[in-house]
């Protein structure tokens, strides 16, 4: 297996001991110390080896997305779903803070990932039934053979979620993933998303360029920063209708310089049904 870029192994680490400092909602049955007993003994290292320090700044950064995707789950057991499908989990705990009778959740991650979690769920006590770890690599792997070897059941409603993970992918990988969920979607399935968005009338492949330069000196792992037009466009030629696609949520992620002026890349929360 191709070692993984250190920033993503740094990123995805990060998020996971800064969400353990934050208090968020858990369904009546789950388990809000979930989180601190996935990342004990955690250290987020940089592509240098040192430790990425905690701070207030970095922490804001997190705050936002975390929110939108847990109303999301919450709405979504309220309703009746009983299939919560979490595309590049990582160290998330929603599958523990939202345990509830019959929803199953399905994790799906690279293996090496999947493996450290479950290493330390089994290290932590923590009662991890109604949890499939499902592992796959996104860039070759099709998210719907793989979810159809678990047992996901497409006859049966669910909820979707790729937070942060699409910027990872390249394009034709992003596209693959989207057309493969929505043919396991049953009718009234959601699917909701961060997509990492730049001005409109900008070169995606230039900003993208730009960004693994200025901000990572040739190293990045981002690898999809598209504009909302082209992302709406994304997901209704794979079968996705966006809710509100007029309507903007979203916050501001970094910026690099384009065309002699500073060119804002957000973060944008998109939410879409089958």
């Amino acid at each position: 297996m191709q070692q993984e870029n250190p920033t993503l192994t740094m990123i995805r680490e990060f998020v996971a001991l800064g969400r353990a400092e934050f208090e968020r909602p858990r369904s009546p049955s789950g388990d809000d110390h979930g989180q601190r007993k996935l990342t004990e003994g955690m250290t987020a290292a940089g592509p240098d080896g040192e430790p990425v320090k905690m701070s207030e700044p970095l922490l804001q950064l997190l705050a936002p997305r975390a929110p939108y995707f847990d109303q999301l789950v919450q709405g979504a057991l309220e309703s009746g779903v009983t299939q919560i499908v979490n595309v590049g989990a990582g160290y998330d705990d929603r599958a523990l803070r939202f345990r509830s009778p019959d929803v199953h959740f399905y994790e799906i991650d690279l293996p090496h990932v999947i493996a450290d979690k479950k290493r330390r769920l089994d290290a932590s006590g923590l009662d991890t039934r109604g949890i499939t770890l499902v592992e796959a690599d996104l860039a070759t792997d099709d998210a719907g053979d793989v979810l159809a070897a678990a047992g996901h059941d497409p006859r049966e409603r669910s909820l979707f979620l790729l937070e942060h993970i699409v910027l990872f992918l390249e394009n034709s990988a992003v596209d693959r993933l989207v057309r493969s969920l929505a043919g396991r979607a049953a009718p009234g399935s959601t699917l909701a998303l961060t997509a990492e968005v730049h001005p409109q009338g900008l070169d995606s492949a230039q900003v993208l360029a730009t960004t693994d330069q200025v901000m990572f000196g040739g190293t990045s792992p981002l690898r999809t920063i598209l504009s909302r037009d082209t992302w709406l466009a994304l997901l209704k030629n794979a079968g996705w209708t966006v809710l509100d696609p007029g309507h903007v949520t979203a916050v501001d992620h970094f910026q690099v310089p384009m065309d002699g002026g500073a060119a804002q890349i957000q973060t944008q929360f998109l939410t879409a049904t089958a």
